[in-house]
């Protein structure tokens, strides 16, 4: 049973969950801008370097569902805070990395710990927040996530050029220690039954598998000596999706219902949420090494570019989110779509012509684009999901990472296939290769973006 909140204490745990969910995101892109320099101190190539934040990206993808289930047994506030503490422990660890296998093993006990929190924050506004406020509670812990995401390599482009990458992670570990215990406090008690069901760990097991090898797949296509492994673990990853899915529909208490994936239009909003983290993530990959190599800028003027479509994100996401509560929402998740495809078909477009103004126009599409996300795509999703809002709540962040996991592989295996950079370290790559392999995966990211289009205008509003 859901507990209803004054304004005072629904206001606290907005603060609170969108702080802890800006954290989450914050740290799934800070790391962006800092790959070449990363990449450049451990002496790894572009596409290994992509492995600090897909490692990230992956086990949160392939540990949200479960820890969903787990939120909904023992109660979102100590999944909150349990996974605030998780985060900073592995934030302090990042930092004091001193090789890049520790790093990564590092990345992915804060992964880990994020994971709680991207599970959590969703739910804590499908049980303590009314019908007639989802779409802006959900849109204050999407747009949390949505602008920590984007405004990471703001950040961290001023960090890497004023002292050292290390310092990205390390900041994390002061706001964590003072926020993990107000979580106690601001977010109510759930009321639970005490005899809970057993939890699935098996099937989280096989999912996270899947999610896993499919993950590496796609980022090792790109490596001439590794595709033969890359389709024997692809086609691994699929039968491993297919075995999940017999598991949990034979389980009396599955962790996920696959029912919901039997309906249409539940489905095509999920795949929305996958694509569109998918093309942003091939936009925050791959665009700080662009402005670097190609265009001679600093870590800081990169991050400073990608921080417009973080401030368009802030001023209009939560008015969006309002606006869709009372009109409906599909013509928001089409608009989010277009403005997608005009980003991504500007960087094809003018690679090898790149200017400041052009790059202003693609953030402030960029911007556009995901403040038609947060409220109105999240909330659209769980109002097709008929009984199931906590689970759906829950999915929408599994569709942001796990399309975030994929398009980061792809984006990788794309620019590497296309730039021939094999195996190159990161400050040995010419502005010209850059430009060979950026171009066609923007274009092919832009189609992508053209499906979220065509799925969304399909898609009618839930009467």
């Amino acid at each position: 049973m859901s507990l209803m909140l004054d304004r005072k204490h629904t206001t606290m745990m907005l603060l609170v969950v969108f702080f802890a969910t800006f954290m989450d995101g914050l740290d799934g892109s800070i790391v962006t801008v800092a790959l070449p320099d990363i990449g450049a101190d451990f002496g790894v190539d572009t596409a290994t370097a992509s492995w600090t934040t897909i490692i990230y990206m992956m086990i949160l993808a392939g540990t949200l569902v479960l820890f969903a289930r787990i939120a909904a047994d023992t109660g979102v506030r100590k999944v909150m805070a349990a996974g605030l503490s998780i985060f900073t422990i592995g934030s302090l660890a990042c930092g004091l990395a001193s090789s890049y296998e520790i790093l990564i093993a590092a990345r992915a006990v804060q992964a880990v710990g994020a994971g709680m929190m991207a599970a959590a924050g969703p739910m804590c506004c499908t049980e303590h927040l009314p019908p007639q406020k989802l779409g802006f509670g959900l849109s204050v812990v999407t747009i949390g996530a949505s602008l920590g995401f984007a405004i990471g390599p703001a950040i961290g482009g001023i960090i890497v050029d004023y002292t050292t990458w290390h310092w990205i992670f390390l900041i994390n570990v002061p706001l964590g220690a003072v926020v993990a215990p107000i979580i106690l406090k601001a977010i109510p008690a759930s009321r639970k039954e005490a005899d809970n069901p057993p939890i699935d760990y098996r099937g989280a097991a096989v999912l996270f598998a899947a999610i896993a090898l499919i993950t590496f797949a796609v980022e090792t296509l790109s490596y001439s000596g590794q595709r033969l492994m890359s389709a024997v673990t692809g086609i691994a990853g699929i039968a491993l999706l297919v075995l999940f899915a017999r598991l949990e529909g034979a389980t009396e208490h599955p962790l996920l219902k696959v029912s919901l994936f039997r309906r249409f239009d539940f489905v095509s909003i999920f795949i929305c949420l996958m694509l569109v983290n998918m093309t942003f993530m091939g936009i925050l990959y791959l665009f700080p090494f662009f402005g670097e190599i190609c265009m001679g800028m600093s870590s800081t003027e990169v991050g400073a570019y990608m921080f417009i479509s973080a401030l368009i994100t802030a001023i209009l996401g939560m008015p969006f989110a309002k606006w869709s509560d009372r009109v409906g929402r599909k013509w928001f998740c089409v608009a989010s779509g277009l403005f997608l495809v005009i980003a991504l078909v500007l960087l094809a477009a003018f690679t090898e012509n790149m200017n400041r103004a052009i790059l202003l126009a693609v953030m402030s599409a960029m911007g556009i684009s995901w403040a038609c996300v947060g409220g109105p795509m999240a909330s659209r999703l769980v109002e097709h999901a008929g009984d199931e809002r906590d689970m759906a709540s829950s999915l929408t962040n599994e569709g942001y990472y796990t399309g975030g996991t994929i398009g980061l592989a792809l984006c990788a295996m794309l620019f590497t296939v296309f730039s021939k950079t094999d195996g190159i370290d990161i400050q040995d790559v010419s502005a010209s290769a850059f430009e060979n392999g950026f171009a066609p995966a923007m274009a092919i990211m832009a189609v992508l973006a053209l499906v979220v289009v065509i799925l969304s205008a399909v898609v009618k509003d839930d009467e």
